[in-house]
Parts: C-alpha cells; structure tokens; sequence
C-alpha cells in the first residue's frame, strides 16, 4: 500500500464554489440595492482572486480580505451608501447556504472512503465553510476537517497541511497526497510540505507542479486506486 492518507481541497476540488459565488454575490448586491449584472460580478470575481492571491503570499489577512473586496467593488461602482463590513457579513450568511458539488465528486468522496484516511483541508472563511459543510452529506465521510481561518496559517503555507497530518495520525509523509485545483495553494502546500499532490485541473491545462494532473474525479480515483 502506498498512500494511506488523502487530503482534499474544499473549493472548486469538491464543491462547486463558482456556483455558490455566483448566486450568493448576486442575492447579496440585489438585496442592498445594487447592480448585478455580469460585468458587475465579473468585478467582483478579479477583486477577490487578487485579494485570495494577496493573502498567498501573506500580504493581507482574512478579515481584512471579507471586507476589503467589497470596498473596491463599492469604490468601483462610485457607491458611498452601502457598508463593505454589512455587505461581507450578508455575503458570507448567504454562501453559507449554498453546499453545490461538482458533478462526480460524492461518487470519488465515497470510492476512496475506508480506503484511506480523509482529511478536507480549506483555505476558505471559517463560518462560511462550516455552514456548507453542515448541509454537505460527504461532511461525515472526512476524517479531519482543516480550515485556514481556524488554525492561523493558509495554504500554500505547509503548515496548513502538516495540521491535517497530524489530526490523520500521519507519521509518513511519503503515505499521504494532497489533491486540489490551485497550483498556487494547493499544490505549492503539497510541494512546501513535501507530500505528492494530484493537481484537478478545472481548465483542463496540465502542470508540471504536480505528481499527476487529472481533469475529472473519475481520473483522481483511477490513479490512487492504483496507489493505494
């Protein structure tokens, strides 16, 4: 047996996180009286994945990160009525209720379940993270659930990962992979941790960053089913 230990990305890797975005930004820009249009969302979107950037690399925190996206996207729209902490908190209430999964990944989640320990591991907000995972049936499966804003440090910080090792019982790291769809998180942890990483590839574009690239979860349960 070579890998014992799987650890998964939340966002994106499990849960279809654009989805949940996508429905949650536009109930909280229409309840404040907002535009919510594409190019409006489309906005918001490069705010944030700069911000989620900024804070992989330590230059910003997340309660910096909740707030400070919204400011810009208020600062964009020339709007000086609306609160960007009131907006943040109205934002994260309603992505906590959406738990969407991308197709295949409760099949990959219960496939590997009693085959290896299991440990979800999230650079995601703490309260936003915990609300989905509380309506998510695959959230019973997980062995360890590791949550950045939880335990201080964020991916591609290998701490992050290290925590989950040690919740798994992991003493060998040579036994456990860590899969995920951001090179610039996930796999760079996997890297920075010295673990083997599958890189889920939602563009389908390989990488030479990872051990393996694959582009759907029936892919990733082909692989580790040879590995484990």
């Amino acid at each position: 047996m070579r890998y014992q230990y799987l650890l998964i990305d939340n966002d994106n890797t499990l849960m279809d996180f654009s989805a949940a975005e996508a429905k949650a930004l536009r109930e909280t820009l229409c309840n404040a009286g907002l535009p919510t249009d594409e190019g409006t969302v489309e906005t918001y979107s490069r705010i944030n994945d700069a911000l989620w950037k900024a804070l992989e690399r330590g230059e910003t925190t997340q309660p910096l990160l909740k707030v400070e996206r919204f400011r810009q996207l208020l600062a964009h729209l020339g709007r000086t009525d609306c609160d960007p902490a009131a907006l943040g908190a109205a934002y994260a209430a309603n992505l906590g209720n959406y738990a969407d999964l991308l197709p295949g990944a409760a099949d990959f989640v219960r496939a590997v379940h009693g085959r290896v320990k299991l440990a979800l591991v999230s650079n995601g907000v703490s309260a936003i993270q915990r609300s989905r995972l509380a309506k998510c049936p695959l959230t019973p499966l997980f062995d360890a659930i590791v949550i950045s804003e939880e335990a201080g440090v964020a991916k591609p910080d290998p701490r992050l990962l290290e925590i989950a090792l040690e919740k798994l019982g992991c003493t060998d790291k040579s036994q456990a992979v860590m899969m995920g769809d951001s090179l610039s998180a996930d796999i760079a942890a996997a890297n920075n941790a010295g673990l083997d990483s599958i890189f889920f590839s939602l563009r389908g574009v390989p990488s030479d960053k990872a051990t393996v690239t694959v582009y759907t979860h029936a892919e990733a349960l082909a692989w580790l089913e040879e590995r484990v």
